[in-house]
């Protein structure tokens, strides 16, 4: 029947029973709590206060005595004083006695209230009006010590009846408490009853929201559920079986856009080098096209004597002399970071720090130039084990700003880099053909990639300074250098 109940009118229920019950609980307690205190206010109305008025009255008796021994000194302004403290005394010892008792809660202590009453009229027939009598007078010595012999009886009386509160108050009060723990118990006990079967109500579907929504984060939506609760839990689960059905849905779309994706980048990189597919894969158009001005590392690589050895192979021989030789080129340049940024026949053009500038970039174009040296040497040992002449190629390596980005129309987009530095990277590597070495770099890279001393020399193996020279094409001289191998070997060294 509860599952048809909105929460709210059984959070409602919940709290009205908690409000009762503490309620009940609360009267008990009140009732409990009150009745300690009227035993604690009856102990001190009657013996407590009792023996409080019983011991004044002592006092005033001692100070009558004093005061009518003061008197019996015969000096007038002291008598005097003294039979106004007498007076006083007198007074407050009457009220003190009629107020033990009025608080006398048995028959003994108000005997002996009265045997006081009886002996202070005694004392009253012995005192003059003027209070002087003789100084040692023995009957009023007397009296005075029955009178003060009878309050201290008094006062073990009070404290008999205290000692009977007391111990009437302690069994009231352990009478009182157990009463009050068992209906504390009970309350309890009731109260956890109606919590648990609200709470079992209230939490059990909520806890199958909860594992369904779990369910759903790991990714599980193959799995259904389904409630026939009109309450507010019923509405949850329904609406989360609607949610998982449409992230289904959703997730299988999701996926095929992945696959598609994932087939588009795959097709990228067939094509580009990865690098610039996953740059031109996750900027827009507009962005590829602006492109950016940056520094960057240019390689050019060529084969020497291509042409006159393309015209004595058969296409079949071509093909796999060229492919033997791109693999060359595109071992050193993963090798390094590089990026190829085109293959043109038998020369080949590699950036380095595209699509993004890094660090070491320029000290990466000069190590991939000297590994691809050292590849073509291994390469040129296997020709010679299969009986076939050594390959001769010459690189050359520039650093400077250029363009980078897509460059073409809406039909067909390519990208490049574009600036002098690629005309001077490409008339580096044509100077190899007769300076006598492989690989002939610029200043500009050299001292981008570290490796120039104070005076401005090269200070890794292998290298040395070229004449400077006017490049074709350019206006002014630039300052060249050369690398070749510690002992080059046959077919390694431009011609």
């Amino acid at each position: 029947m509860l599952d048809h109940i909105p929460i709210r009118y059984k959070l409602r229920l919940a709290f009205a029973l908690i409000l009762a019950i503490t309620a009940v609980g609360g009267w008990f307690g009140v009732s409990a709590v009150t009745e300690v205190g009227r035993l604690v206010v009856t102990l001190y109305d009657k013996p407590l206060q009792s023996i409080d008025f019983s011991r004044s009255a002592q006092l005033h008796v001692r100070a009558m005595v004093t005061a009518q021994r003061v008197a019996s000194l015969g000096e007038p302004h002291m008598a005097e004083n003294a039979r106004a403290e007498y007076r006083a005394a007198r007074d407050e010892f009457d009220d003190d006695v009629a107020v033990a008792r009025r608080r006398a809660s048995s028959d003994a202590l108000r005997q002996r209230l009265d045997e006081v009453s009886a002996l202070i009229v005694q004392w009253d027939a012995l005192i003059p009006p003027n209070v002087s009598t003789a100084m040692d007078d023995p009957a009023i010595h007397d009296l005075s010590r029955r009178i003060l012999g009878t309050i201290d009886l008094a006062v073990e009386n009070a404290k008999s009846d205290g000692f009977y509160f007391v111990e009437n108050a302690r069994a009231q009060a352990a009478e009182t408490r157990q009463t009050t723990l068992v209906i504390v118990v009970a309350v309890v006990l009731i109260g956890l009853l109606v919590a648990a079967l609200l709470t079992r109500n209230i939490v059990h579907p909520l806890n199958r929201a909860v594992r369904m929504a779990e369910t759903i984060a790991g990714g599980h939506l193959s799995e259904s559920v389904a409630s026939l609760r009109r309450d507010e839990s019923g509405k949850l689960l329904r609406a989360m079986e609607v949610m998982r059905a449409q992230l289904l849905l959703r997730v299988e779309a999701d996926r095929r856009l992945v696959e598609l994706e994932r087939e588009r980048r795959v097709n990228l990189g067939r094509y580009l080098d990865p690098k610039i597919g996953e740059w031109l894969a996750d900027n827009s158009p507009e962005t590829v096209r602006a492109g950016a001005r940056q520094e960057v590392g240019i390689l050019f690589t060529d084969i020497r004597g291509f042409t006159r050895r393309a015209e004595s192979l058969d296409p079949t021989a071509l093909g796999r002399f060229v492919g033997e030789f791109r693999a060359c080129v595109a071992a050193s340049a993963t090798a390094h970071g590089g990026v190829i940024d085109k293959f043109i026949g038998d020369a080949a053009m590699l950036l380095f720090g595209v699509p993004h500038p890094r660090d070491g970039a320029a000290a990466d174009a000069l190590a991939c130039a000297q590994d691809l040296l050292e590849r073509v040497a291994a390469w040129n040992a296997d020709r010679a084990d299969r009986g076939e002449d050594a390959v001769r190629i010459g690189v050359g390596v520039h650093w400077g700003p250029v363009f980078c980005g897509a460059v073409g129309d809406d039909v067909r987009l390519e990208y490049t880099v574009l600036g002098d530095t690629v005309n001077v990277a490409a008339r580096l590597q044509d100077e190899t053909k007769t300076a006598g070495v492989p690989l002939i770099a610029s200043k500009a890279a050299l001292a981008a990639a570290g490796g120039l001393d104070g005076a401005g020399q090269p200070q890794g193996a292998g290298w040395r300074a070229l004449p400077s020279k006017e490049l074709r094409g350019r206006d002014g001289v630039m300052e060249l250098f050369g690398w070749a191998p510690a002992a080059p070997k046959s077919g390694s060294t431009a011609s």
